[in-house]
C-alpha cells in the first residue's frame, strides 16, 4: 500500500500575535500544502502532521498560571472543532497538537495532547504525552511538569485505510521503550510533533532515523522553526525545525532546516516494512526475558514521581 503523508513546519510566535492569527497561519500553510500536493506525483496527501503546542507560544519556559486559560476539552473544543471541520472540507487525515483540560471525576486534569481527526470519522484517536520534562540551567528552562500530568498509555490506532500508527509528544522522542511499545503493538507508522529546540538539534534527525530503523516504522516528525520568547522568560529559544520523514531502515526521505512555514510531502509504500522485518528481524530475535529491569519497580530506576505539577 502507498500513501502521500505531509509535515508541516511552523514559524514561530510573534509578538502581538494572537491565538487565532496564529492558528489561521498553520491552517493556511495546511491548505496550501494540499493543494500544491495535489497536482504532483501521487495526488492528495492522505495524512498531514502539525507540531506541538501549535495553537500559542511554547509558554513553558515560565511559571504563570494564565496559560491554563487556553488549555480546552479534547472532544469539543476550539482546536478539535476547527480540525474536524478542515478534515472533511480537504479529505485529509489530520494531526494536530493543543493543551488539554479534562474534568474527570470532578477534577481537572491537564495535559499536553495530541489527536487525529478523519474526514470520514471525525476525532479517532487522542494521545498524552507521557513524558514531561523539568529543566532549570543556565542554559534550558522547562517548566512542563508544572503545566502537565503525564499521560499513562501509548496506545496505537488505525485510519481510515487500516494503517496501524502511534503518535509521541516531542520529548517522548528520547525513550526507545516508547517506541517499541508502539512497535510491538503493530505500530506502521509513528507521528511525532515537536517543539523542540537547544543543543539536541544536531542529533535530532539522527535520533528519529534510529529509532525508525529499530522499529521498522515510518516516522513523520514536525517542529518549530526560528527565535522565540514569551513575557518573563529568560532565554531566546531557537527552534531548529529540522522536521523529517524517515523510511522503516533508517532512511532519511525528505526533511528541512530552519525554513519557516514551508513543508515535506513523501509518497511511502507501507510494503517497505515487511522487506525491513525480513532484513532484519529485531521482533523475532527479541529477548524480554532479560529486560525486565527496564520496566521493573524498585530496580536500579525509580519509577516516575511527578514532583512539579501545579496542584
Amino acid at each position: 500500500m502507498k500513501l502521500k503523508v505531509c509535515g508541516l513546519q511552523i514559524g514561530v510566535w510573534k509578538e502581538g500575535e494572537t491565538v487565532e492569527s496564529y492558528t489561521n497561519k498553520h491552517i493556511e500553510l495546511l491548505e496550501r500544502a494540499v493543494k500544491e500536493e495535489s497536482e504532483k506525483e501521487g495526488g492528495k496527501p492522505y495524512v498531514c502532521v502539525l507540531p506541538e503546542t501549535m495553537t500559542y507560544a511554547y509558554f513553558a519556559g515560565v511559571v504563570d498560571d494564565k496559560w491554563f486559560n487556553y488549555f480546552e476539552d479534547a472532544q469539543t473544543g476550539p482546536t478539535t472543532t476547527k480540525m474536524i471541520q478542515l478534515a472533511k472540507e480537504l479529505d485529509v487525515h489530520i494531526v494536530y497538537s493543543f493543551v488539554e483540560k479534562a474534568v474527570e471525576f470532578g477534577v481537572n486534569h491537564y495535559y499536553n495532547s495530541c489527536a487525529m481527526v478523519s474526514p470520514t470519522r471525525g476525532l479517532i484517536a487522542v494521545y498524552r504525552k507521557c513524558h514531561i520534562p523539568y529543566m532549570d540551567f543556565d542554559h534550558m528552562q522547562v517548566h512542563e511538569s508544572y503545566y502537565f500530568e503525564p499521560g499513562q498509555v501509548l496506545p496505537v490506532f488505525k485510519m481510515d485505510n487500516g494503517v496501524t500508527f502511534g503518535m509521541l509528544l516531542c520529548y517522548d522522542r528520547s525513550y526507545p521503550l516508547a517506541w517499541q511499545t508502539l512497535y510491538l503493538q503493530g505500530a506502521q507508522m509513528v507521528f511525532l510533533p515537536a517543539c523542540a529546540w537547544g543543543f539536541r538539534g544536531q542529533f535530532f534527525q539522527n535520533e528519529l532515523r534510529t529509532r525508525a530503523f529499530e522499529t521498522h516504522t515510518f516516522v513523520v516528525a514536525v517542529n518549530r522553526a526560528g527565535d522565540e520568547q514569551v513575557e518573563g522568560e529568560r532565554l531566546v529559544r531557537n527552534h531548529f525545525g529540522k522536521s523529517l520523514i524517515a523510511g522503516p531502515t533508517g532512511e532519511l526521505i525528505t526533511s528541512l532546516e530552519k525554513e519557516q512555514w514551508e513543508y515535506i510531502a513523501a509518497v511511502v509504500d507501507l510494503d517497505e516494512i515487511e522487506q525491513a522485518h525480513l532484513t532484519l528481524p529485531f521482533k523475532l530475535d527479541r529477548r524480554p526475558d532479560l529486560y525486565g529491569i527496564c520496566t521493573a519497580k524498585g530496580t536500579f530506576g525509580s519509577p516516575y514521581i511527578h514532583t512539579h505539577n501545579r496542584p
